[in-house]
């Protein structure tokens, strides 16, 4: 019966830690941030890790169309509250009552709460990266932003992790007690018994803190995406598909996607046009044709609504002189700076078309 209470005790303290604790974090790493950025989520809000973490991918979100993060605004986090709180007082009555069926209710309720709580989540992420704004700045058709829910996965030239945090962990250790409470609660009823019957108890209570934990997990690799993705370019180790030259110059990479997952990179937009026009694959499999914006180095773009120049004041690797831009107003600007004729993604095929 101490065990038992010792474990209860033990369960309330780590979801008590868990309503003070980041229960969740998610980070982006990108080549226009040196430091990673990301996002402490709380029991009743969401800040950045950084000071300035959550203002920098609200702007993020706002040129590829996602809603700002606005912790106010999301009723998840005016009700979990309510809801850890319930735990925690469910979990001061099971020790008042230490029986059978109270621990097994308590236990039960964190696993129900967590499983919920993460399918949630999942669907909060999934409306934040698939309902976007239809006159984003940038918009790729087919593209969806949706983090995962437990791991690592490539958006653009973006690569998001989530995983939990300190207040996520203590409560899988509070279940873990719950389940070690349940055990020495059996256990007490089984003193009296022969050795091996109590060893065949400890193998089913076992079973049965297996069978609380592994939905948890199961619910996390299910969050992992496989479909065709960008792959961020590795400026100075990449080389260029068609010209074989090392990738270097952050304005200007480029690169294909297709239905299989495979990834071409190139140095420059010439390169990619031209290995477009030669064909050596199934033009129908291609998911994304991208280019880097020329005022945000290795951010990539869809090629197909991106604007051009071609300006001599603005040379790029192979000597076509082109440069992308997400939007006819940021094209127009640089025209206005450097010279040249703005042009659309079907007239650069062709002006590259013309140089050979």
């Amino acid at each position: 019966m101490k065990a038992t209470r010792m474990s209860i005790m033990v369960g309330i303290l780590l979801l008590a830690l868990a309503y003070v604790l980041p229960l969740w974090q998610i980070e982006l790493e990108a080549p226009q941030y040196p430091e990673p950025i990301g996002l402490y989520i709380y029991v009743h809000t969401i800040s950045g890790i950084g000071e300035h973490d959550l203002e920098n991918i609200n702007i993020l979100n706002h040129y590829i169309g996602m809603k700002p993060i606005e912790p106010d605004s999301i009723p998840e986090l005016h009700a979990m509250p309510f809801i850890l709180g319930g735990l925690i007082v469910l979990g001061v009555a099971t020790l008042i009552f230490p029986r059978r069926w109270t621990i097994g209710i308590w236990v039960g309720a964190m696993v129900i709460s967590c499983a919920v709580g993460l399918y949630d989540f999942d669907q909060w992420e999934r409306d934040y990266g698939t309902n976007l704004n239809p006159n984003a700045p940038i918009k790729i058709e087919g593209m969806i932003y949706k983090p995962p829910l437990i791991g690592t996965e490539q958006l653009l030239n973006i690569t998001a992790h989530s995983y939990p945090s300190w207040g996520g962990y203590a409560i899988v250790l509070a279940i873990v007690a719950g389940g070690a409470a349940l055990w020495y609660s059996q256990q007490g009823l089984r003193q009296r018994t022969t050795y091996q019957s109590s060893n065949q108890g400890k193998r089913s209570s076992i079973k049965q803190l297996t069978l609380v934990i592994t939905p948890l997990i199961l619910s996390g690799v299910s969050g992992i995406s496989c479909s065709p993705a960008p792959e961020p370019i590795r400026y100075g180790l990449d080389e260029c598909t068609l010209c074989k030259m090392i990738i270097s110059d952050q304005r200007f990479g480029s690169e294909i996607v297709l239905t299989t997952g495979k990834v071409y990179k190139f140095d420059s937009i010439e390169c990619m046009a031209n290995y477009l026009r030669s064909k050596q694959f199934d033009t129908e499999r291609i998911v994304f044709v991208l280019v880097t914006d020329y005022t945000m180095p290795g951010t990539l773009i869809d090629a197909r609504k991106a604007s051009f120049l071609r300006s001599e004041q603005l040379p790029s690797p192979m000597g076509a002189d082109l440069s992308a831009y997400s939007d006819s107003m940021k094209a127009s600007k640089s025209l206005n700076m450097y010279g040249g004729k703005v042009l659309s993604w079907d007239d650069v095929q062709r002006y590259v078309a013309s140089l050979n």
